[in-house]
């Protein structure tokens, strides 16, 4: 013995029920500038990330450029404190011990992490345009530093020098970044403004 079962006419493209609840979840999702931030920061390291090759590429002469500017900044730092140093074009000396300055040292990197997590903030144009004429000069000062301790630290600790150079200061960058950015936003974009005169 068999029921039957009732047919049931096709309901066409009707979309199943669980996905007029999925667009509204997004659509929640999209309205909170926390997400919205994230979306697009990635959006814009994503892209930072694919057009920096062929841009380094095209313009290697501003990165050559950049890595004789900053061998050259942190020389001249070094210099001020020691007779002992040395530098020409991407090359510091440091009594026995000399490092060159190759891309990855120039803070480029860096710079473009900082300014992907500007450009994604919810803020005006103006203020994010603030943010990047503040922050990037920042963090090349900060990276010309960071040049100069690992020199110093190469010519007096070399037995620390790999440990300096590829952990604590790639860790301290990221803190570096962040603390840039957050200064940012607590100084420029959150700083309300004065009360206008009646």
């Amino acid at each position: 013995m068999s029921a039957e079962i009732p047919e049931t006419e096709p309901q066409g493209n009707a979309p199943p029920p669980d996905a007029a609840g999925l667009v509204e979840r997004l659509r929640e999702m999209a309205a909170n500038p926390a997400n919205r931030f994230v979306v697009l920061f990635l959006v814009y390291l994503g892209a930072l990330a694919w057009l920096y090759p062929k841009a380094s590429i095209r313009f290697a002469g501003a990165v050559d450029f950049m890595s004789a500017l900053t061998a050259r900044l942190g020389g001249a730092s070094l210099a001020l404190f020691s007779d002992a140093i040395q530098y020409r074009e991407k090359l510091i000396f440091y009594g026995g011990f000399a490092v060159e300055i190759i891309e990855e040292c120039t803070g480029l990197y860096e710079m473009l992490i900082y300014a992907a997590a500007v450009m994604a903030f919810p803020t005006t144009l103006v203020k994010k345009g603030i943010g990047l004429l503040f922050g990037i000069p920042t963090l090349y000062a900060i990276n010309v530093a960071r040049i100069v301790f690992l020199v110093w630290v190469g010519r007096f600790y070399p037995d620390v020098f790999d440990f300096m150079h590829l952990y604590f200061w790639q860790a301290t960058l990221i803190l570096m970044i962040t603390s840039v950015w957050l200064l940012w936003i607590f100084k420029v974009v959150r700083r309300e403004n004065p009360p206008h005169a009646a």
